[in-house]
């Protein structure tokens, strides 16, 4: 993948088009999905050892490649997909003539140790924390999706039963929900006018955060080639004390092994491709005529006395005490208009009639074929 033909147009033949800018963040994107899909198969196997790496896989994923891209930043000055694409960071270095020749002294366009550290915070916490908040944003959004199932529906006996501190809170929430699309729409406008920008070769950074961060991505020279062999014989030079000889077998087989996590990415996102087709298959999902098992149905739980009673005609919500309408059922059993259970469960996260504790994901809508 190094050595991809030279598309860009231009003199500076060092200049990295926009495809291959954009090539290299798609395949970033692919691989956490790739990575959290096969630990997400296997977890199913082996819950006992994976399982609480899935719940916390976002973390988990943040961590391991803040390890990766340090590495790569400071041993080939690019991230793990730039260097895939034979690309590199330099620092920003303005020069009196826009001209290749007039370039500065290659020791002052390698990152320092500052670059590298905001490198890492744009690179590994920026998607970390726009991955929450898109999250964030899903989950607060259902209400106003419920709102429209019914709108005939009032909150105003529910309203009345929160405190202060939970008004508080679903203010902020309802705040978040306005002010957050428009945030999301400047983070990728910005985008998208860089990128122009850096087609009509306007900007010497095809990113706003390259530009904070005065630094530009361009190809990998022969000289840049050389430099990485000459420091890799160097680094195979014999060492003396006990001491440096285990450091240099860790670190030998550290480097190896994300050396080799670049031949491993081609195969493992089309093995991963594969598992999901092998899954949604009817080959996975059909069962065995000898392993068919009657499941008996569940206990039924009793209602709380400290719950909403229930009402006399099983038609009834027993929260708005009005015909059922988007019949919804809770894992307790009991059925209720989806607008009103969907905003107990926001407010209180408990059933109202049993007062188990219940989670939005938990409610599953009732069909009706004959309706």
């Amino acid at each position: 993948m190094e050595f991809m033909s030279d598309i860009s147009s231009g003199a500076d033949i060092y200049r990295p088009s926009l495809f291959e800018l954009i090539a290299q963040e798609k395949l970033q994107a692919l691989i956490q999905p790739a990575a959290k899909y096969i630990l997400s198969v296997y977890a199913q196997r082996y819950p006992r050892y994976l399982l609480r790496i899935v719940n916390r896989f976002d973390e988990c994923y943040a961590v391991a490649m803040l390890l990766i891209e340090r590495y790569y930043l400071k041993n080939y000055y690019a991230s793990f997909a730039e260097s895939f694409y034979g690309l590199k960071r330099i620092r920003l270095i303005q020069t009196k003539i826009d001209l290749p020749e007039a370039t500065p002294d290659i020791t002052l366009q390698k990152l320092r140790n500052s670059d590298i550290w905001r490198s890492l915070f744009f690179l590994v916490g920026i998607p970390y924390i726009k991955t929450k908040l898109d999250d964030l944003y899903e989950k607060v959004s259902e209400n106003a999706r419920a709102r429209l199932l019914g709108s005939a529906f009032s909150r105003v006996h529910i309203e009345k039963q929160l405190n202060y501190k939970e008004r508080v809170r679903r203010f902020i929430r309802n705040l978040f929900k306005i002010l957050y699309p428009w945030l999301n729409a400047l983070y990728h406008g910005s985008k998208l006018l860089y990128n122009f920008l850096y087609l009509y070769n306007k900007t010497r950074c095809y990113t706003p955060w390259l530009k904070l961060m005065g630094i530009e991505i361009r190809r990998m020279s022969a000289q840049d080639y050389f430099e990485r062999r000459l420091n890799s014989s160097r680094n195979n030079l014999p060492t003396k004390t006990l001491f440096q000889a285990t450091y240099y077998f860790l670190s030998m087989i550290l480097s190896d092994l994300l050396n080799f996590l670049k031949s491993l990415l081609q195969m493992s996102i089309f093995f991963s491709r594969f598992l999901e087709w092998w899954y949604s298959s009817e080959f996975a999902r059909r069962p065995g005529i000898d392993n068919r098992v009657d499941v008996p149905p569940p206990e039924i739980i009793a209602p709380d006395p400290r719950g909403i009673p229930l009402p006399e005609s099983p038609n009834v919500c027993p929260i708005c005490t009005n015909l059922l309408t988007n019949t919804t059922a809770l894992p307790s059993g009991y059925v209720f208009c989806y607008p009103c259970i969907f905003s107990y469960i926001e407010d209180y996260g408990r059933c109202p009639i049993t007062l188990i504790k219940v989670d939005i994901d938990e409610l599953r809508k009732v069909y009706n074929p004959s309706t």
